[in-house]
C-alpha cells in the first residue's frame, strides 16, 4: 500500500473528523439543551430534526458534481474552469435556497402532520412548527456554506472548514442557551432560542466561507471576479442529477421512517432522538472519508493518475473501518451511560440500550459504504450511489423496518433492525461496483 497516498487521505480526513467531532458535540449539546428544557422539546425534534436535515442534504446535491468538476479542474490546474464553475454554482445555491426556503415555511402545518405519524403529540407537533418556522430562514445560507465547503475541500482544503464549525459552533450553543432559557436581559424564547440559535450559526458560516473564498490565493478562489455561466454549470448538473435522486430516495425513506417511529408514541421518538444523536458520531466520521475519497479520486483523475485513484478507495474504507469500528466499542460498552445524557427516565433509557448496541455492530459498514460513495462520486459515477440508495433505503429499509417493528411487534428495537440491514446491501451493491473499476473511464 502506497504510504504517501495513506498520509495524503489522513490529512485531509483529520481536520474533517475533527470539524465533525465539533458538529457532534454541538449537536449533542443542543439536544441536551433542548432536552434539559423539557422532554416535549426533545420529542419535537424528532419531528423537525429529520426533515430540516433532509431538505438541507437533498437540495444541496449539486456538491456532488461540484466535488468532481472543481476536484478535476484542480487535478488538471485549470484555474478558469474551477473560478467560473465555484461562482456559477454559488449563484446556484441562492436561488435555490431562497425558493425552497419560502416553499418549506408554507408546508410547515402538513409537514408537522404527516411526521408525527398520527400520534397523540400536539404538544410536540406545535414545539417543531415553532423551530422550523425560524430554521427554514436558514435555508439559502446552508446551501452557500456546503458548495463553499465542497469546493475548498475539492480544492484540498479543509481546514479552514473545521475553523468555521468551530466558531459557528460556538454562536449556535452561547445562543441557544441564552434564548432557551432567558439568560441576563434576554427573554426566555424556549424551543423558538434554539431555532434562532441554529439560524445565527448558518448565517455566520455563509458569511465566513464566501469571504475566505474571496481573498485566498489558489486556483479555488472569486478572484478576478469570476462570471457565472450556465456552460459551467451543465456538466455540475448533469452529474448532480443522480445524486438529487439519491438524495431523494433516501430521506424520503428517512422521513417515513421517522413517521414509523412517531406511530410508537413520544417515548419512542424520545429516545430515537437520543440515540440519532449518539450515533451522528459514526455518521460525521464517516462523512470525513467519503469527503477524502472524493476530493482525492476526483483530483488524481483530473492529473489521470486512475491507479493512485483506485488506491485512495480502498484505502479510505480500511482507515474508516478502523476509526468507526473504535466508536462502535463506545456504544456496545457504555450504552445506557451515553442514552442516559439525554434523559433521566429509565424506560426510555432501557429502551434505547440494545438499539444502540445493534448500532455499534453497524458502524464499519457505514465507514465502507461512505468511503466507496465518495470515491465513486469524486469520479463522477453518482448513478452507482443512486441506485444503492434506491435498493438499500428505500426498499429494504422502509420494508424491514415496516416487517420488524410492527408486523412482529418488536417496536423501535425492529426499526433498528432494518437500518442495519440497509446498510448491509448498501455496502454489497458499492463494493462490487468500485471493484469493477467502469468509473475509471468517466469523462467529466
Amino acid at each position: 500500500m502506497n504510504r504517501r497516498l495513506i498520509k495524503d487521505v489522513w490529512d485531509l480526513v483529520v481536520p474533517v473528523i475533527i470539524q465533525g467531532l465539533v458538529i457532534t458535540v454541538v449537536f449533542f449539546t443542543d439536544r441536551l439543551l433542548v432536552g434539559r428544557y423539557s422532554d416535549e422539546a426533545l420529542a419535537s425534534m424528532q419531528i423537525s430534526g429529520p426533515l430540516l436535515w433532509s431538505i438541507f442534504s437533498v437540495f444541496g446535491a449539486f456538491i456532488a458534481g461540484t466535488m468532481a468538476v472543481i476536484g478535476r479542474a484542480v487535478g488538471a490546474n485549470d484555474e478558469r474552469r474551477a473560478r467560473t464553475a465555484l461562482s456559477s454554482v454559488l449563484l446556484l445555491a441562492v436561488i435555490l435556497g431562497l425558493l425552497v426556503g419560502f416553499g418549506c415555511l408554507q408546508l410547515r402545518p402538513w409537514f408537522a402532520d404527516v411526521l408525527a405519524g398520527g400520534a397523540n403529540v400536539e404538544g410536540a407537533k406545535a414545539e417543531a412548527m415553532a423551530y422550523m418556522g425560524v430554521v427554514f430562514f436558514a435555508v439559502p445560507q446552508n446551501l452557500i456554506l456546503v458548495t463553499g465547503v465542497t469546493a475548498l475541500q475539492a480544492d484540498g482544503d479543509t481546514r479552514s472548514p473545521m475553523w468555521f464549525s468551530l466558531i459557528q459552533g460556538i454562536v449556535n450553543l452561547g445562543l441557544s442557551w441564552a434564548l432557551l432559557w432567558g439568560i441576563g436581559p434576554l427573554p426566555e424564547l424556549g424551543i423558538v432560542g434554539a431555532g434562532i440559535g441554529t439560524l445565527a450559526s448558518f448565517s455566520l458560516g455563509a458569511l465566513l466561507v464566501v469571504g475566505t473564498l474571496w481573498f485566498r490565493k489558489s486556483i479555488v478562489s472569486l478572484r478576478s471576479f469570476p462570471r457565472p455561466s450556465f456552460e459551467a454549470l451543465r456538466p455540475i448538473l448533469r452529474l448532480s442529477g443522480p445524486a438529487f435522486g439519491e438524495k431523494i430516495v433516501f430521506h424520503t425513506a428517512f422521513v417515513i421512517f421517522a413517521a414509523y417511529v412517531g406511530h410508537l408514541g413520544t417515548q419512542a421518538m424520545t429516545a430515537n432522538q437520543a440515540l440519532i444523536a449518539i450515533e451522528s458520531l459514526g455518521f460525521i466520521v464517516a462523512h470525513g472519508f467519503s469527503v477524502a475519497a472524493s476530493s482525492l479520486v476526483a483530483q488524481k483523475m483530473g492529473a489521470q493518475k486512475l491507479d493512485e485513484a483506485t488506491q485512495i478507495g480502498w484505502i479510505s474504507a480500511g482507515l474508516g473501518t478502523m476509526v468507526l469500528g473504535s466508536i462502535g466499542l463506545l456504544f456496545w460498552f457504555f450504552p445506557a451511560e451515553l442514552i442516559g445524557l439525554f434523559t433521566q427516565d429509565p424506560t426510555t433509557i432501557e429502551l434505547g440500550v440494545p438499539c444502540l448496541r445493534l448500532a455499534a455492530l453497524v458502524q464499519p459498514l457505514m465507514a465502507i459504504c461512505e468511503a466507496m460513495a465518495g470515491a465513486l462520486r469524486g469520479a463522477g459515477d453518482t448513478r452507482t450511489p443512486m441506485v444503492a440508495a434506491l435498493i438499500g433505503p428505500g426498499i429494504v429499509r422502509l420494508g424491514m423496518c415496516w416487517y420488524f417493528a410492527f408486523q412482529l411487534d418488536l417496536g423501535l428495537l425492529g426499526i433498528w433492525y432494518g437500518t442495519s440491514l440497509d446498510w448491509v446491501v448498501r455496502v454489497t451493491i458499492l463494493v462490487w461496483v468500485y471493484k469493477r473499476g467502469a468509473w475509471k473511464s468517466i469523462v467529466v
